[in-house]
């Protein structure tokens, strides 16, 4: 008699089992705030839409309180100004010194310059500073 009643349990303990089980394979959503105040900091390029900085470039960009923005493209240096409004990133017409760089080097800043004029979205995540828009994407970490 215990076994019977027993076995007219075990489809909903079957049940009650697979439902934990896929809960718990649920992939887990994480949420990414918008960063919101990216200022006063040096953020030095990691990736130029996805792909890792090549050679010895330091490239880096500051963005000032006062709107004002500027760092360097791996040779040659820039300023200009930037807005950061309910989450649109755009920069206004940046200057650049003219120094005399390695082929490489002048093609992997003309693609960094492009990008920072185009990206329209900036996030911070785990200390990263994540831009991208219109096709490109740039990667920061914070530097000193």
């Amino acid at each position: 008699m215990k076994t019977a009643n027993f076995k007219r349990f075990i489809p909903a303990i079957l049940t009650v089992c697979l439902f934990v089980l896929i809960s718990g394979c649920a992939p887990k959503q994480t949420y990414y705030p918008v960063y919101e105040n990216p200022t006063n900091t040096k953020w030095i390029a990691e990736d130029i839409d996805g792909k890792p900085i090549g050679g010895f470039a330091h490239i880096w960009m500051r963005l000032d309180d006062n709107g004002k923005i500027y760092g360097s493209g791996g040779c040659n240096s820039f300023r200009g100004d930037y807005s950061y409004v309910n989450g649109q990133f755009s920069t206004g017409p940046l200057g650049m010194t003219r120094k005399a760089c390695s082929k490489n080097l002048n093609l992997q800043e003309f693609k960094f310059m492009q990008a920072l004029e185009r990206v329209q979205t900036m996030q911070e995540r785990n200390g990263m500073l994540y831009m991208e828009g219109n096709g490109n994407s740039l990667l920061f970490y914070k530097g000193h």
